[in-house]
Protein backbone atom coordinates (compact mmCIF):
# COMPACT_ATOMS: atom_id res chain seq x y z
CA UNK A 1 0.00 0.00 0.00
CA UNK A 2 1.95 3.18 -0.80
CA UNK A 3 1.81 6.24 1.09
CA UNK A 4 -1.44 8.35 -0.53
CA UNK A 5 -3.15 5.22 -0.35
CA UNK A 6 -2.49 4.97 3.16
CA UNK A 7 -3.26 8.61 3.72
CA UNK A 8 -6.33 8.36 2.00
CA UNK A 9 -7.55 5.45 4.28
CA UNK A 10 -6.75 7.37 7.41
CA UNK A 11 -8.44 10.98 6.03
CA UNK A 12 -11.81 8.93 5.19
CA UNK A 13 -11.64 7.06 8.52
CA UNK A 14 -11.33 10.03 10.40
CA UNK A 15 -14.02 11.42 8.76
CA UNK A 16 -16.28 8.59 9.08
CA UNK A 17 -15.69 8.92 12.87
CA UNK A 18 -16.04 12.84 13.18
CA UNK A 19 -19.95 11.62 12.00
CA UNK A 20 -20.25 8.69 14.97
CA UNK A 21 -18.23 11.14 17.66
CA UNK A 22 -21.77 11.88 19.52
CA UNK A 23 -22.75 8.48 20.00
CA UNK A 24 -19.19 7.16 20.76
CA UNK A 25 -19.06 10.35 23.55
CA UNK A 26 -21.98 8.27 25.19
CA UNK A 27 -20.73 4.86 25.60
CA UNK A 28 -16.53 5.13 24.87
CA UNK A 29 -15.68 8.42 26.25
CA UNK A 30 -11.86 8.21 26.59
CA UNK A 31 -11.39 5.10 25.12
CA UNK A 32 -9.65 4.58 21.44
CA UNK A 33 -11.52 3.80 18.57
CA UNK A 34 -10.19 0.94 16.11
CA UNK A 35 -11.64 2.00 12.62
CA UNK A 36 -11.14 0.23 9.24
CA UNK A 37 -12.74 1.30 5.93
CA UNK A 38 -15.21 3.63 7.52
CA UNK A 39 -16.54 1.70 10.19
CA UNK A 40 -15.72 0.84 13.47
CA UNK A 41 -14.19 -2.16 14.65
CA UNK A 42 -14.20 -1.91 18.52
CA UNK A 43 -12.95 0.39 21.34
CA UNK A 44 -10.54 0.01 23.83
CA UNK A 45 -9.19 1.40 26.78
CA UNK A 46 -5.79 2.24 25.55
CA UNK A 47 -4.42 3.22 21.98
CA UNK A 48 -1.86 0.10 22.59
CA UNK A 49 -4.56 -2.60 23.06
CA UNK A 50 -6.63 -1.38 19.38
CA UNK A 51 -2.98 -0.97 17.99
CA UNK A 52 -2.79 -4.59 18.46
CA UNK A 53 -6.09 -5.85 18.01
CA UNK A 54 -6.08 -4.05 14.55
CA UNK A 55 -2.69 -5.64 13.76
CA UNK A 56 -4.66 -9.20 14.82
CA UNK A 57 -7.96 -8.47 13.17
CA UNK A 58 -6.84 -6.89 10.20
CA UNK A 59 -3.99 -8.60 9.45
CA UNK A 60 -2.18 -5.87 7.40
CA UNK A 61 -4.98 -4.19 6.08
CA UNK A 62 -4.72 -0.58 6.59
CA UNK A 63 -6.32 0.88 10.48
CA UNK A 64 -6.62 4.20 12.41
CA UNK A 65 -7.15 4.77 15.69
CA UNK A 66 -8.56 7.85 17.56
CA UNK A 67 -9.12 9.04 20.70
CA UNK A 68 -12.99 9.52 21.77
CA UNK A 69 -12.63 12.94 23.35
CA UNK A 70 -14.61 16.16 22.17
CA UNK A 71 -11.38 17.94 21.60
CA UNK A 72 -9.99 17.32 18.77
CA UNK A 73 -6.45 15.27 19.47
CA UNK A 74 -4.11 14.92 16.60
CA UNK A 75 -1.85 11.82 17.75
CA UNK A 76 0.55 12.41 14.52
CA UNK A 77 0.64 9.84 11.39
CA UNK A 78 1.42 6.69 13.22
CA UNK A 79 -1.45 7.01 16.25
CA UNK A 80 -3.61 7.31 13.05
CA UNK A 81 -2.55 4.42 10.94
CA UNK A 82 -0.97 0.91 11.36
CA UNK A 83 0.15 -1.29 8.49
CA UNK A 84 1.47 -4.42 9.67
CA UNK A 85 5.08 -4.28 10.87
CA UNK A 86 5.14 -0.43 10.88
CA UNK A 87 5.59 1.64 14.04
Amino acid sequence: MTKHTQQAEVDQNYEAFKGMLSELIESDSGRFALLHNRELVACFDTNRDAVQAGRKILEGKPFSVQKVTRKPVDLGYFSHARILGAI
